[in-house]
């Protein structure tokens, strides 16, 4: 009932209305009649009612907002595992980034060139004779878990410098560590041998050896070691003062050497078989590469793109001034340079063929979304000048960014742009500018770990931006703990290994240290 008088005893609550300054204190105990305005009787009545709804129910939300923080974070947990197996994605790191371990100069190839297999990193060395061996390394920490000697297949007079190569090649289910060794420098005359050693990256086992000639094309494709030699019309190994010959690409297993496919190209001339047998440049060379799910073959004035079922694609005639170049989405560029520009011919999947005034733009990353957007970039005196998206199935351009292209990277649908003086998130396939980051220094390369750009800043810093909207999130820097006490060090900036993407500085000694 309205106005209704209650009878009440006086007790401390956190809900109780507040006493007026000018209101005497009653005795304590004192009972008291005290009138409760009715919203406030009918706001206690109704939490009384439903206090149960409500604990419940404020539970829930905490624990949805709980859970759903959770979810999220799962997610972005999976989303960098899932990365990490992009080609060019660095391991995660934070602000507390610093050296994980140091590789003297005889180790330091073995990271330049060396690869992750199954998880040990191997890679190929000399020792201080010039001694070759190929080793296996814990990547986190540096040991030197095995080491193989091997023996070049020509043992040379003098100790020679060689260059190396290791990839991963997958064989059945696990992978095998598969190594490269040629001899380079000024004593070598002609093109040398390769050596190609397959080992087991468990113990360094050496598991099949062989020797390709120099000339030949050398790579790796789904799994087999392919290599293109010159032969007859009968597919005999051709003579090496042959005007004319055919090339012969062929994919075996690396280890049990049991082929897989092979193909053939029609007759081609080999180059200088005009001034006679005397002067022939042996059969010509070829220059075979993998490219995605393609194998590539350009010899001389000629390029034949194939499946790596040995399928053929594309039978590309080249200008002498041209070369093949891979895009995106199955789309090459057939390329040339003349008068300081770059001009071309986009030769698309269904087999037509669209002039541009550019050439194919190299992706640091590319994990593979987008599918239908490919990207060329142009020339100018500074540089590479202007990048455009284009359609794979038409060619034509779908955006262009003006600026000086140092570098870009593409991940989950946005393509991160390196310019001479700032970074800037594009939308893959509209164009559209999701941010711009003026930055003070010219960016020497753009790596990311699948949450932050990485930028090697002035003198040995490294600074991460954000992917969202191109804050700077942290800057670490690394001078003192590189140099390790030493008073100068000269650094090739913050490099990222060829098949092994982590983070490292390369000292003027020839040492490596490894960053994480």
């Amino acid at each position: 009932m309205p106005g209704r008088m209650r009878e009440v005893e006086l007790v401390e609550a956190a809900d109780e209305p507040a006493r007026s300054r000018s209101a005497p204190e009653p005795d304590p105990g004192r009972r008291v009649d005290v009138e409760l305005p009715d919203d406030v009787r009918a706001a206690r009545g109704w939490v009384r009612r439903h206090a149960p709804w409500l604990v419940a129910a404020v539970a829930v939300v905490v624990g949805s907002l709980a859970g759903a923080q959770l979810v999220l974070d799962h997610r972005e947990d999976a989303r960098v595992a899932a990365l990490a197996a992009v080609p060019g994605i660095v391991p995660p790191v934070d602000a507390t980034v610093g050296v994980l371990w140091r590789a003297d100069p005889l180790l330091a190839p073995a990271l330049r060139s060396g690869a992750v297999v199954d998880g040990m990193l191997v890679g190929g060395v000399q020792d201080e004779a010039g001694a070759p061996a190929i080793v296996g390394l814990d990547p986190d920490t540096g040991v030197v878990a095995w080491r193989t000697p091997v023996d070049l297949p020509t043992p040379p007079r003098t100790s020679p410098e060689l260059w190396n190569s290791c990839s991963a090649v997958p064989r059945g289910g696990s992978e095998v560590a598969v190594c490269v060794s040629q001899q380079v420098g000024e004593d070598v005359v002609g093109i040398p041998p390769s050596s190609v050693w397959v080992l087991d990256p468990a113990d360094g086992r050496v598991l099949a050896d062989r020797e390709v000639e120099g000339g030949w094309g050398l790579t790796f494709s789904d799994g087999a070691l392919v290599v293109a030699r010159p032969v007859t019309d009968g597919g005999e190994p051709a003579r090496t003062d042959a005007g004319t010959v055919r090339w012969q690409v062929r994919a075996d297993d690396p280890v049990s050497g049991q082929t897989r496919w092979t193909w053939t190209t029609p007759p081609t001339d080999t180059v200088g078989r005009e001034d006679g047998p005397e002067g022939a440049t042996a059969t010509g060379t070829a220059s075979l590469e993998t490219l995605d799910d393609h194998v590539v073959l350009v010899v001389d004035s000629h390029g034949w793109v194939l499946a790596d079922d040995g399928e053929l694609l594309l039978d590309v005639p080249l200008d002498p001034a041209s070369w093949l170049q891979p895009a995106r989405a199955g789309v090459f560029v057939e390329s040339r340079w003349t008068s300081s520009a770059y001009s071309g011919t986009l030769l698309l999947a269904d087999g037509s063929r669209v002039a541009i005034d550019e050439t194919a733009s190299w992706l640091a990353v590319d994990d593979g979304s987008a599918p239908d957007v490919m990207f060329t970039v142009g020339q100018a005196p500074g540089g590479a000048d202007g990048l455009s998206g284009r359609s794979a199935r038409t060619g034509q351009q779908l955006w262009h960014l003006d600026g000086t292209i140092v570098t870009s990277l593409l991940l989950d649908g946005t393509l991160y742009v390196a310019t001479s003086d700032s970074l800037v998130a594009v939308d893959a396939t509209s164009g559209d500018v999701h941010w711009r980051t003026p930055t003070d220094h010219l960016p020497q390369q753009l790596s990311t770990d699948g949450r932050y750009l990485l930028l090697p800043g002035l003198g040995v810093t490294l600074e991460a931006y954000t992917l969202t909207d191109g804050e700077l999130a942290w800057t670490a820097d690394l001078s003192d703990e590189v140099s390790d006490g030493r008073s100068t060090v000269l650094v090739a900036g913050f490099q990222s290994g060829w098949h092994d993407p982590r983070l490292y500085v390369w000292m003027d000694t020839g040492a490596i240290a490894v960053l994480g």
